[in-house]
């Protein structure tokens, strides 16, 4: 197992926090949860988990293949839990994203929703784009590496 903090932000480590969720180990409990496990399966290209936590009424629309091509282009450098409301049914998380795709610094806000049927699924989700901003080659990296964005050909993970 890894020794590293969590894609998720939760400053717990990564084998602790959303790895037993991704691996089939543990349970999803909230709405909460599942939303900070997919960002993490996202960041550790687990396709399948993340296809899998899609409400099957959802999944047509959600191609493994989109779904990858996705997470191959972009790399994330960050997640923000705003927040997060559920009853036994169904629930909502708010969250703010930022990720590097093509020299591009983006972000967005999404308002999550979550269905829950024997498990928490994933439905749809409201997003705010906000406009990428080019990244200079003498700016620092994003991915918080310390290193100039033209030095940094390999991104740290995003939850180094």
């Amino acid at each position: 197992m890894s020794l590293m903090l969590c894609f998720c932000g939760s400053a717990s480590m990564f084998s602790a926090c959303c790895q037993p969720y991704i691996a089939g180990q543990a349970t999803i409990g909230n709405c909460e949860q599942l939303m900070r496990s997919r960002y993490s399966a996202y960041c550790h290209h687990e396709i399948t988990y993340i296809y899998n936590t899609y409400h099957p009424s959802v999944r047509p629309i959600n191609s493994l293949s989109a779904i990858e091509e996705f997470a191959n282009s972009v790399h994330f450098t960050k997640l923000t839990v705003l927040s997060s409301e559920q009853t036994t049914s169904d629930g909502y998380v708010c969250f703010n994203v930022m990720y590097i795709q093509n020299n591009l610094l983006c972000e967005f806000t999404e308002r999550s929703r979550f269905v829950f049927d024997t498990t928490w699924l994933y439905i749809d989700g409201v997003l705010a784009d906000k406009p990428p901003i080019k990244i200079g080659r003498n700016d620092f990296c994003p991915c918080n590496s310390g290193k100039k964005f033209k030095q940094c050909f390999t991104h740290q993970l995003s939850g180094n």
